[in-house]
């Protein structure tokens, strides 16, 4: 729990420091509300869950009929899916909750010296889900212009076989949003990560690049 502990503090100080700027002079803008809808890479995924190694012999005739080895194929990831609705409260800072949901699979079976599935196993599929209240700090907010950096602190429910939870925290270092009026879109660059003890992470690096698209009202 020093994790999130840790966490909550830095978006408590990155809060602090927003009403400090704001109170030196900044108006508050015009439009208070920010939906978006995006999508970010699942490099931590992808790194971790890989097809296994084709086992094919140049003269399986030389392998004994009795080899069996287990492969996994056919992997899918869909992404980092993600909703985030915001409020500014003042023009540096806004508050706001987040949902981001992921899935990946794939297939596995058993093969023979020639290289022959003889039994297939059941489909690997499992899917998380991050549910997080988040803060942004706005440096510049000019349009089309906006340059922010921002924190998320929640929990992770990761559904396989069984429902597990976990702690999770969203570092975004720099997000670029570029529109005028009601639509924008935006570049975040930043991390996710979620690990219940050192032997049981689900998240590290991942998210690393994030695009959305944004309504303001």
């Amino acid at each position: 729990m020093k994790f999130i502990g840790r966490v909550l503090l830095a978006l408590a100080l990155l809060a602090g420091c927003s009403v400090g700027a704001a109170a030196a002079g900044q108006g508050s803008p015009v439009q208070r509300h920010r939906l978006r809808i995006g999508w970010g890479d699942m490099l931590f995924e992808t790194a971790v869950y890989y097809p296994t190694v084709q086992h094919v012999f140049d003269t399986p005739s030389a392998i004994p009929d009795y080899f069996r080895t287990k492969e996994d194929f056919s992997h899918w990831f869909t992404g980092h899916i993600f909703a985030e609705y915001q409020y500014s409260v003042l023009d540096f800072l806004s508050v706001g909750g987040q949902i981001d949901f992921e899935s990946m699979g794939w297939k596995s079976g058993w093969f023979d010296n020639n290289h022959v599935m003889v039994e297939a196993l059941p489909d690997v599929r499992f899917s998380n889900v991050v549910v997080m209240p988040t803060v942004r700090l706005s440096y510049l907010r000019k349009e089309p212009v906006s340059v922010y950096s921002g924190l998320g602190a929640g929990l992770l429910l990761s559904f396989a076989q069984t429902v597990e939870a976990a702690p999770a925290v969203y570092i975004n270092l720099v997000g670029v949003q570029l529109g005028s009026g009601h639509w924008s879109g935006s570049l975040d660059l930043g991390a996710m990560a979620s690990m219940s003890d050192f032997s049981k992470v689900y998240l590290m690096g991942s998210r690393l690049v994030s695009v959305s698209i944004n309504y303001s009202w």
